[in-house]
């Protein structure tokens, strides 16, 4: 059986691009299992396919923004309420 891969791998705020390293768990077949950021300053974007990033200082608004932006097809918390 084979088992999870955990890599160190850098990522940049998807909002201005500085670079964090994240803690990233992909499973035997490579998909994401799981990810946290090592750096202090930055936090975790929630996604459930690639490890996202953003700056602590960013707020909500600028982050939802620029996933917008970079990732226009995209499901927004806001597709979900008018359903």
């Amino acid at each position: 059986m084979a088992e999870n891969r955990k890599v160190v791998e850098p990522h940049g705020c998807i909002v201005c691009g500085r670079i964090y390293n994240m803690l990233v768990i992909y499973s035997p077949d490579g998909k994401l299992v799981d990810c946290t950021v090592v750096d202090a300053g930055g936090r975790r974007v929630p996604d459930p396919n690639k490890p996202l990033v953003a700056c602590n200082r960013h707020r909500e608004a600028e982050v939802e923004t620029a996933l917008t932006k970079h990732y226009p097809g995209m499901a927004q918390p806001e597709d979900e309420e008018n359903d």
